[in-house]
């Protein structure tokens, strides 16, 4: 008998969001789309590397005409300009107001056909597909929507919840190990906030994360892995403890400001390294933020030493780095003043972990502090 799926249901300002997760659960889709048929917006790497599960999740809703646009994914596809084209496409398409977008695949993609979602003419429906491991724990819940803009991370966007997100840990089979590495990132982050019971079983399983993850091209996909750990077990619990806190503070004005843990400097040094030969992902920009997090708070005693340690065994043995070569000081601060989390009046706050499971989210760190960590 098939397992039973997990399902999460978030009330998200005015609306409901329902997580969905384990084998099939796209094929759910019909009960999300209320007019179809839909139109999709798809990761190119999904439509590549999954177009006959792709033709039956549309054949479930009785739409296999339905419209498509395939975009590439990865960060380059937040901008302006593929906004514009999104929409181009949905005037060309005649979309009314009473369809839905449906997007399959990473977090880009769902975070840019989230926003076109939500101008287009006012709000179109939006269900979210989340075909990687950082899109299923992190960037599908939650609502958020966003394009990087000004030489900054997400500095563009709005609130526009998927009333369904339907996550098969089966599309993770093609999965570059980067990408796989970018999601333990957030993955850890996750269980570090608000799941010590999770934090224990990552901490526990790291020389199978060391095996499958540390090593090798980041490019290739991981063989095994799904077989490796009880990846719907650590998903499901990260998905739960996200809903638990964006359930709690949709529109981020307190609590829901712990998920920014290694977020902060994360996002500045990702931005800053744009112009590098090899930028730093999103997931290798928040494993070091997260370390460096810790290691202040270590030193300041306000978080145990061993916790510290504990959490940057845990990113190493996932192949993520945990320290980079520093910018200068002038560069920092200016990257941080453009944090989209920098407040008119206190300035910016950071998320300082005192333990696992417990976090300080109006924490301050002067930008010394920060560069005395990195390298």
């Amino acid at each position: 008998m098939r397992e039973a799926n997990v399902k999460i249901v978030m009330h998200l300002g005015s609306g409901s969001s329902k997580y969905i997760l384990g084998p099939l659960a796209p094929l759910e889709l019909g009960r999300y789309v209320p007019h179809p048929p839909p139109v999709y917006v798809l990761d190119r790497a999904v439509a590549d590397h999954h177009a006959t599960w792709l033709e039956q999740m549309q054949a479930a809703c009785d739409a296999q005409d339905a419209p498509v646009l395939i975009l590439p994914g990865g960060e380059q596809v937040k901008s302006f300009a593929r906004l514009e084209a999104i929409v181009e496409w949905l005037a060309e398409m005649s979309v009314a107001r009473d369809r839905t977008l449906v997007a399959v695949g990473g977090g880009a993609v769902l975070d840019i056909a989230g926003l076109a979602a939500a101008i287009w003419r006012r709000g179109l429906g939006f269900v979210a597909i989340p075909t990687t491991l950082l899109a299923m724990v992190d960037a599908a819940i939650g609502g958020k929507t966003a394009l990087n803009a000004a030489g900054l991370k997400n500095p563009v966007g709005c609130f526009h919840p998927a009333a369904g997100i339907l996550a098969d840990p089966g599309f993770l089979a093609t999965l570059p190990r980067a990408e796989w590495r970018n999601g333990m990132a957030e993955l850890v982050k996750t269980a570090v906030i608000g799941d010590p019971e999770l934090f224990a079983r990552l901490h526990a399983a790291r020389p199978r994360l060391d095996n499958l993850l540390a090593g090798g091209d980041g490019q290739d996909p991981v063989p095994g892995i799904l077989g490796g750990v009880d990846w719907k077990d650590w998903i499901g619990r990260a998905a739960k403890v996200k809903a638990r806190i964006v359930q709690r503070d949709f529109r981020e004005q307190g609590m829901r400001r712990c998920l920014n843990l290694g977020h902060t400097l994360g996002h500045a040094l990702e931005a800053l390294s744009q112009v590098e030969p090899a930028p730093l992902s999103h997931g290798q920009a928040v494993a070091i933020g997260m370390a460096v997090v810790f290691r202040i708070a270590a030193e300041r005693n306000i978080c145990r030493l061993e916790d510290a340690v504990r959490t940057i065994e845990i990113l190493e043995a996932c192949g993520l780095p945990t320290r980079c070569p520093a910018p200068d000081h002038e560069t920092l601060d200016r990257a941080l003043l453009g944090d989209k989390k920098h407040l008119s009046r206190g300035g910016l706050y950071w998320v300082l972990p005192r333990g696992i499971g417990r976090m300080d989210i109006h924490g301050q760190i002067a930008t010394a502090e920060l560069l005395k960590w990195l390298d």
